[in-house]
Formats: C-alpha cells, structure tokens, sequence
C-alpha cells in the first residue's frame, strides 16, 4: 500500500505544473475573457424643428351672428301677410312680408304736404313783399331828399318876403310826413329778416312732418332685411297692431358664430405664441383686438356616419372666465353661402345652421419648435440615446401637442438627437440598446 501511495504522488505533482504553465502562458498572449451584455432592441427617430402651430380646442353652440325682430312702428290692421312667413322657412332679402292698412297715412301725408305748400306760398308772399318794400324804401328816400332840398329853398325865399309863413309850413309838413312814411317803411324793412326766420321755422316743421307721414307710410311694408330664416311669427291677416309690438324673428344664415368654451391652460398658450409675432405686436392699441391675429378655426359637426366641417376666424375672446370648469369663451365667425349649399346637392354635405352643437379647433400663430412624435412622450420623458448607444432619460416641457406631434422643451436639447420610440422594461439610465431608425414600413 505505502508504495502504491508513492506511484500517485509524482502525477500529482506533474498535473499541477501542467496547470501553472496554461495560465502562464494566457497571460502572456493577453486573453481576457468578457461577459457579454445584451442590448435591447429599439425603434428610434430624431428630434426635429418643425414651424408648428399651437391648437386650441372647444366646443359650443352656434348661434345667429345678425338677427333682426320685425316689431312694427305704426299701428293699423295687418291686410296682406306673404305665404311663406312661417317658421322655419328661408326667405330672401327685400320680399314683403306684411303690410298694414296705410290709408291714415296717405291722409296724413296729404294733410303735411299741403300745410307745407301753404308755407311755401307764404314765403314766396314774404319775397315779393321785400322787393316792393325796398322799391318803396329807394322812392321815399329820393322824395324826402326832394322835399327837404324844396324846404330849404322856402325857408330862403320867406326871408326874402317872397313867400309867405303859411307856405313855409306847408313844406315843413310834407317833409315832415315824407319822414313818416320812409321811417314806417324802414320798420317794416327791418322786420322782414325776422318774418323770413320764423317762416323758414315753420317750413322746417312742416317738412318734418312731411317726412314723418312718408316715412310711417313706408313702414307700413316689412321687408325681409337679409337672406335668412324665420325663427317665430307673431302677425295674422286682419290682425291690428300696435306700434312697438313685435310681430317676427329672423336670422341671418350667411354670418354665423360658435361661442366655444376652451381651456384657459390652452389659451395661455394660444396668446403666448401671438407674442411671438411682431406684426400683430406692433398693431396693438390701448384696448388689444385679438382679430388683428387673423386667427384661423375649424368648426366640425359630427354626426353617425359623417363629419362636416368650415372655415372660421376668430373674432373676439369673451371677458368672462368660468372658474368652475376652468374655461374662457372665445368666438369664431364663419361664412356659409347657403345658395351654394343648395346647388351643390351633396347627400354627405350638411348646412351650419343655429342650435348645432360643434367641435371647433383655433389655429395659433405658427413658430419654430423642437418637435417629436408623440409616441416618443414617455410621462413626460425622452429616452435618448448616446453615443455608445445607451439610454440617457431627459424630463421635458410639453409646449402643445398637434396632429400627434409634441412640441417640447428642455435644456441641452437640441434637433438631430436620437429618441426612443419603443416602450422599455425595465427603464434605467445606461441601459444597452440596439436601436433601429423607424420608417413607415417598420409597422
């Protein structure tokens, strides 16, 4: 046994130099063995800067920009009524709708002209008067030159012995009563201005009241005012009206407005990229009009089957803020050509019309944003990817999101920068990956 023993222990020995002389001799090549790290398989895209818009949505209800309530301002009985003024029936600009009884008014329109002709005549009396007033004013003035040149050459001759006193008195009256006469017609001379102010007073009234009695008469025919549509009747045939009484409502279908109620965090974006925009900066006064943007809305209706949409500009932003639902009012004017509607005859196509409840979206000013899909948005994080292809997470503001397209903002970003788009589980900065550019075929 002690040498069987003794066999095995040079083996031993041989076996462990064996050993010692492999590892000297990987360590004199420089092998190194490495663990290999797996990578994760990605899809990416790159930030880019896009002019983008910001875009407000609402909804509200659409209403008439321009109505018109038919109250009448002359009494009478309603004697003619057009078939079509009922509800809901669309009617021209400029067709009658109702007529009142206009015989008083023809009376009093008869009655006003001749008072008028009467002063009329009056003033030409008054012209005529002048000019015989002034004649005689020219003659009498001659004749008192006359007759006192013929007093001073008495009163010489009566010195003289060759006529006597009496004679002289005799010229003293005629001159005395030529006096009279120039000094009468002198008044009336002067009054004539005052006569002439006064008829022309009464010629201003009596033409008033001309114009009243035409106008009233005029009134008793209602005209349609617009192109529109008849929303309430209040008149019948033969029905007497007084004056203030209203007796139709119509709306105008070519100009129409949507309030929309759209989130105050969003409008404050809307505003912010207006102050971007010199032009509309400097145009601004000490009252700011909003319609000086020339900011454009869609308005779309939705329905089962189909969506409608128009073209609309914004107009005005109402004062009021509705803290309840954190919501501001703001208005968008649309035109609709309802002729061209009808015409076109499209079964798909649908009017806009008072009373629909719609979708609008306001287009803000656009400007120069880094951009990313959205689907590159992870709680508000971009994973970005290095250069050795590892995962760096980078927290960012969201300015507005438009047609999937984030805008975004952050410190040290900038376009050209590799994201992620793929979600990543477990997430983790410095992780390995193995990304690849995602294309339209990539889905």
């Amino acid at each position: 046994m002690k040498k069987s023993k003794l066999l095995w222990l040079p083996i031993g020995v041989a076996t462990g130099l064996g050993i010692m002389a492999i590892n000297n001799a990987i360590m004199k090549k420089d092998i190194v063995l490495e663990a290999i790290e797996p990578a994760q398989s990605v899809y990416t895209t790159q930030i880019q800067v896009q002019s983008i818009a910001p875009a407000v949505k609402g909804y509200g209800n659409v209403v008439a920009k321009n109505t018109w309530q038919g109250i009448t301002e002359v009494s009478g009985k309603v004697i003619y009524k057009n078939d079509k003024l009922q509800r809901g029936t669309f009617i021209n600009a400029g067709v009658e709708l109702l007529r009142i009884d206009p015989t008083s008014y023809q009376l009093n329109l008869i009655t006003a002209q001749a008072n008028l002709d009467n002063i009329s005549f009056e003033v030409e009396k008054l012209a005529i008067e002048e000019q015989r007033l002034t004649r005689s004013y020219q003659v009498e003035s001659k004749t008192l030159a006359l007759e006192e040149k013929e007093y001073q050459r008495n009163i010489k001759l009566n010195k003289k012995g060759t006529i006597s006193a009496s004679s002289l008195e005799q010229q003293e009256r005629v001159v005395y009563n030529t006096q009279l006469q120039l000094n009468d017609l002198k008044a009336q001379v002067n009054q004539l201005p005052v006569r002439q102010k006064a008829l022309q007073a009464q010629i201003a009234q009596a033409q008033s009241q001309v114009d009243q009695a035409l106008l009233d008469l005029e009134n008793t025919i209602i005209t349609m005012p617009f192109n529109g549509r008849i929303i309430d009747v209040n008149a019948e045939l033969q029905q007497f009206v007084s004056a203030g009484t209203s007796l139709m409502l119509a709306h105008d279908v070519s100009k129409l407005e949507v309030e929309a109620k759209m989130p105050t965090s969003q409008l404050s974006r809307l505003i912010h990229s207006l102050k971007q925009d010199r032009d509309v900066i400097d145009n601004l006064h000490a009252v700011p009009d909003i319609a000086i943007a020339n900011l454009t809305a869609r308005i779309t209706l939705r329905n089962s089957s189909s969506e409608n949409h128009w073209q609309g500009k914004v107009t005005r932003i109402l004062g009021e803020i509705d803290s309840r639902l954190g919501t501001a009012g703001l208005v968008v004017e649309a035109d609709f050509d309802f002729l061209e509607f009808i015409k076109r005859n499209d079964p798909n196509d649908s009017p806009i019309i008072s009373g629909m409840f719609v979708e609008v979206t306001v287009n803000g000013q656009a400007q120069p944003q880094l951009t990313v899909p959205l689907a590159a948005l992870h709680n508000n994080r971009l994973y970005l990817i290095d250069a050795d292809n590892r995962l760096q997470l980078k927290t960012v503001d969201v300015l507005f999101i438009r047609d999937q397209i984030a805008a975004i903002k952050a410190d040290g970003l900038q376009a050209g920068q590799q994201v992620v788009l793929s979600d990543i589980i477990p997430v983790a900065n410095g992780l390995k990956l193995a990304p690849t550019v995602w294309t339209e075929d990539s889905e």
